[in-house]
This record gives C-alpha cells, structure tokens and sequence, in this order.
C-alpha cells in the first residue's frame, strides 16, 4: 500500500518541474526588472527567453539523462549535436559553437556579414590571420599583452586589448552594437579569457553581452573546444546562449 502508482509518480515528477520552471521564469523576470530596463526592454528579453525553451527543455533532458544513466529523451528531444541541425540566424541570438577550431564560427559569421551586416572580431589569434583566412571584413580587437603599438599594429588599424581588461572589451561591444543594429560579434578565445580572469567576471561579461545583443537586436558567435573548460563552467556559458551548434 506505501508504493506510489505510475499515475501518482507522475503526477508528483510533473507538479514538481513545473513549479521550478515557474520559479526560474519568476526569478528572470525579478533578475531583469532589477536593473532598470524599460517596459520594452523587458518585452524584447521576455520574448527572446521564450523563444530559447526549447533549447532549456532540451538541455534538461541532457541533465536528467546524465543523473540517472538512461537515455530516455531520443524521440522527445532531438539533440543539438546532430550534424544536420539547421542554425536559424535570428536578431537578438547567441549562439556557442562547439569545436576545437573555429571553422564553423567564422562560417556562421562570415555569412552574417554577406548581408551587408558590420561585425566586430574579438580574438586572441592575430586579426590579419584571420581575415585572411576566412575572408571577412570586420572591426577588430585584438586580446593580447603587447605592451608597446608596432608598426603592423597602426597600419592594420585594429586595437588591441589586454585579456585582463573585460570592462573594456565590454564598453566595445556595447557601443559597436549600440551604432550597428544586427551588428555581429564572434569573441574567438573564451578560453584564453576564463585563464587570465576568474570565470564569475568571464561568466558576467558574457551576460552583458547577451544582454546587449538582444536590445541591439544583434548577434553573437563564441566558439568554445569544451575539453579547455571545466565542464560546470561550461554548461553555466551554454545557458546564457540562445542556442548550442
């Protein structure tokens, strides 16, 4: 008589998920309205948290599966690593890319910039190289501790930022996307950031970030080789983004 019925676990395991989706709806909301957002603002972050559910609910569903050992979810939840995954672009999107190198990132935001979009380049490999590899042309900021300008440096016209300086590189973005709505971002060297910072700072520059892009309705590529991260730090950097690739 002390078992519980399948109708009554379920019941329970149901009620249960959706007071906490409630609740973290609830603390979202409390978190934003906190930091004194318009009406609107708040409308457009709303709309974008809605329109990431499905990527939570699938993320979930990965978390659950790794709890108690059992893949339960294949039909239910196509997971984001499938190869033919189509990538929807969307203003007011981030995405994380998952690769050892950033091939597919520079592809995503190379085809962001064909439309006559502007972008903004922050990478810890030179910006030269880069360009000249994946033929883009883009603002750029350079994260590196050179401490003197050389002459390469002045003709090629980009700036340079020390790893350290997140207030900085912050300011950057937000007043590149403030001048360029649907402006691009691609930060090429989150690893490189999270071992010369403490990962709180890195975790919060990557939330302005976000932030700003949805209200610039912008976009915003990181590409991250998960085996350089802690694997919380990590999944913490995943559920700040609209989408996994």
């Amino acid at each position: 008589m002390g078992h519980m019925s399948q109708d009554e676990e379920f019941a329970k395991g149901f009620l249960k998920g959706f007071r906490e989706g409630l609740q973290d709806a609830w603390d979202e909301i409390i978190k934003l309205s906190t930091k004194g957002y318009t009406a609107r603002e708040l409308q457009i972050m709303a709309k974008t948290k809605k329109s990431m559910l499905a990527d939570r609910v699938n993320q979930k569903a990965t978390e659950i599966e790794r709890m108690i050992g059992k893949k339960i979810f294949a039909e239910e939840s196509p997971r984001q690593e499938t190869p033919s995954r189509r990538v929807e672009l969307l203003p007011g999107w981030s995405y994380v890319v998952r690769e050892e190198r950033p091939d597919k990132s520079f592809a995503l935001f190379t085809k962001l910039l064909s439309g006559g979009g502007k972008g903004l380049c922050i990478s810890r490999t030179h910006p030269d190289v880069l360009k000249q590899k994946y033929g883009f042309d883009a603002q750029s900021l350079w994260l590196t501790k050179t401490e003197s300008v050389d002459d390469s440096v002045k003709k090629s016209g980009f700036e340079y930022v020390s790893p350290n300086n997140l207030a900085r590189l912050a300011s950057a973005v937000r007043d590149f996307l403030s001048k360029n709505e649907n402006g691009a971002v691609i930060i090429e060297g989150l690893e490189y950031l999270n071992t010369q910072n403490d990962f709180k700072s890195v975790l919060k520059f990557v939330q302005l970030i976000n932030e700003q892009v949805v209200l610039d309705k912008g976009y915003l590529v990181i590409p991250v080789d998960r085996a350089t991260m802690d694997p919380r730090d990590f999944s913490l950097v995943e559920r700040e983004m609209s989408q996994m690739i």
